[in-house]
């Protein structure tokens, strides 16, 4: 306001200069004539001071439509009927288009995001279009309570159940002892082949060990069946899984027969594994539980810690004793360091990292985010993508700074901040020992965070397998090829490398070739050469699909006139999993639409959703109110106010004879 009399102050101390004492025209003129220049002088000192000028305007917002459709393979092709729906809403609606299942169908997933994406938005319903079947994460008719939008659910997709034999699901260990007998489970499901028989058979390198029959007792049959299974000796192992329907009354000959393939990696070593606790913690229960069978974990508390030179590797639990010199031992380790962290003692039982208190005596809530340019070893995209959601790490208040070079996987994030503090570090000492760290203590949350949304702990599993294999390769292996011992036919095959010259420095000067095998079952051998591509110290290759078996490789190169191999074997398995289940699940359909308010629709019947759109008196334009701060010299029609009153005075003027 002050702005303004000042402003006006100054027109009118300018405008009585000129016209107050002026006696060439008559009073009405005078006062018009002074009027004008007030107005001019104040607006053009106005425009000077450059004052903002708030506005405030009314958008009208119109209702969203959500169209999420299901691209999976057990999806049927698209009806022109959709995109006729779809182009009819655009003229009243916007609409917006959300696909999912590319690789993996998880519905809930996708219903979760789309209410994040478009939260406090005026989404009027989300239009899903599925067949409702899943092959990932939880069941979406029980995750759906108080979903912020109403779901038109529209099932395409074959809804006929015909007489079938489906496997619906395979448990297994990826990895098992040799010469020794494995677990198998197999879930086997048979629909309208009641008073049928089915039979069941499993074979290893082509090889039959197993063969069941199994009598159908109703229409919606599941059967589990446990197997024992002899491993033989070590390497990978193709097993097959059949499931045929056993001819009686002339009929089950004409039905498909259910198959599955999946490996198995048989090894004659077993890694023991201390693990040096202050005190019992869920975590240590967690990190035993990712490793695979082939790892024998002790704990101990403290206390007489003699024999350490008789494991692989050694992971400290928020141990630390200003006696115990963890950089003296020849093997490699994993420190986990938490809220019961003596750091003192920490930072005299190794040399690789320090870590100092900070001012506040409070703990941190860490979460992890993946970082990009960390290529020791590969994490599935999935696995990236969902760390920022996993529950946090605790850490108390500390400054961490390494001593030397030092690889980090993941990234801490503090109130959703990001930081450049590692979460879990990886650094070598001067004698080749490799050693991990991972600052936060609280990863059995991950764990139980990934099985509650995924009913799996791949994710977790994966990170922590990865790791202690990493820590676990030879340190003397100049040549170290990375890679996945599983990948799927749907997912990009990454593979990284390290050279390290004689005294131990990676390097990667010359050309690394490698050259892939595939041998299965099939009567012939499908082989791949590459070439891989230089990193800042390493060599990365990405490879693309491959379609499922063993492979086998070996990479090669040579340096400084000595030659480097490394061998080593990977496999493919198919996804498959919805090819197994062809059926619409229409009940799963029709709860969400009903638990949400909304409505199921057949395919034939999708027209019918234009008009109950119409008719959803939730489903409103919304006016929202926006205020925003201009520049007052923005305004283009105070410029030609200006013009037009100087030109107004200055036509006066003329008029009456003094221009």
């Amino acid at each position: 306001m002050w702005l303004i009399l000042l402003a006006l102050a100054i027109g009118l101390v300018y405008a009585s200069l000129l016209y107050l004492f002026s006696k060439k025209y008559s009073r009405a003129l005078t006062v018009l004539l002074f009027s004008l220049r007030t107005i001019v002088v104040a607006t053009v000192v106005m425009l000077f001071i450059n004052p903002y000028i708030k506005q405030k305007t009314y958008k009208i917002e119109k209702p969203i439509i959500v169209f999420a459709q299901d691209k999976s393979e057990s999806m049927v092709e698209y009806p022109q009927s959709v995109d006729s729906v779809a182009h009819a809403l655009e003229k009243r609606y916007d609409v917006n288009y959300y696909d999912f299942g590319d690789q993996y169908t998880n519905i809930s997933n996708a219903l979760t995001t789309i209410s994040r994406q478009y939260y406090k938005k005026n989404v009027g319903a989300v239009i899903l279009i599925s067949d409702g079947i899943v092959n990932q994460g939880v069941n979406p008719e029980l995750s759906i309570e108080n979903y912020p939008f109403p779901i038109y659910s529209v099932t395409l997709g074959d809804t006929v159940s015909y007489p079938s034999m489906t496997i619906t699901e395979v448990k297994y260990n990826k990895t098992v002892q040799a010469n020794m007998l494995f677990p198998l489970r197999i879930t086997a499901n048979a629909f309208n082949f009641k008073g049928e028989e089915m039979n069941v058979i499993v074979k290893m390198d082509g090889n039959e060990v197993e063969n069941v029959i199994v009598p159908v007792s109703s229409n919606r049959f599941s059967k589990t069946l446990d197997f024992n299974i002899e491993s033989g000796n070590e390497g990978v192992k193709n097993i097959e899984i059949f499931l045929t329907p056993v001819e009686t009354h002339g009929r089950a000959s004409q039905q498909s027969t259910s198959s599955r393939r999946i490996f198995i990696t048989v090894t004659d070593k077993k890694y023991r594994v201390l693990c040096i606790a202050k005190a019992p913690h869920p975590d240590i229960a967690a990190i035993k539980s990712a490793l695979d069978d082939h790892f024998a974990f002790d704990v101990k508390y403290g206390g007489n810690i003699d024999g350490i030179d008789n494991y692989d590797l050694l992971i400290l639990h928020q141990y630390g004793d200003e006696t115990f010199q963890e950089t003296s031992l020849q093997i490699p380790t994993l420190e986990i360091v938490g809220t019961n962290t003596d750091f003192d003692a920490f930072n005299e039982s190794q040399k690789i990292v320090s870590i100092n208190r900070g001012a506040a005596n409070t703990n941190l809530d860490v979460r992890g985010r993946f970082n990009n340019a960390f290529g020791l070893f590969t994490i599935s995209s999935d696995i990236k993508n969902e760390l920022k959601s996993y529950p946090p790490l605790a850490l108390p208040h500390c400054e961490i700074a390494f001593n030397g070079h030092h690889d980090d996987a993941l990234m801490m994030n503090v109130m959703d901040i990001e930081t450049p503090n590692p979460l879990l570090a990886f650094s070598t000492d001067s004698d080749g020992n490799k050693h991990a760290f991972l600052f936060g203590t609280g990863c059995w949350r991950w764990r139980l965070y990934e099985y509650f949304h995924h009913k799996n702990n791949d994710g977790f599993d994966e990170i922590f397998s990865k790791t202690v294999k990493y820590l676990l390769t030879e340190k003397d292996k100049e040549l170290t090829i990375i890679h996945k011992d599983n990948y799927l036919n749907t997912e990009n095959i990454s593979i990284s490398a390290e050279l390290r010259n004689p005294s131990r420095e990676l390097v990667n000067e010359p050309d690394l070739h490698i050259t892939i095998d595939c041998k299965d079952v099939r009567p012939y051998v499908s082989t791949y050469e590459y070439v891989f591509s230089k990193g800042e110290n390493n060599y990365h290759l990405n490879i693309g699909i491959l379609p499922e078996g063993i492979y086998n490789f070996r990479a090669h190169t040579s340096f400084g006139g000595v030659e480097y191999n490394a061998i080593g074997t990977f496999t493919v398995e198919s996804l498959g999993v919805e090819a197994q289940d062809l059926t619409a699940n229409i009940e799963r359909m029709r709860s969400l639409a009903s638990q949400t308010g909304g409505k199921h629709y057949y395919i034939t019947d999708i027209q019918d959703i234009i008009q109950d759109l119409e008719n959803d008196s939730r489903i409103t334009s919304i006016a929202r109110e926006e205020t925003r701060y201009d520049d007052l010299i923005n305004l283009k029609w105070l410029f030609f106010s200006i013009l037009a009153l100087i030109t107004i005075e200055w036509l006066l003027r003329k008029i009456f004879g003094i221009y």
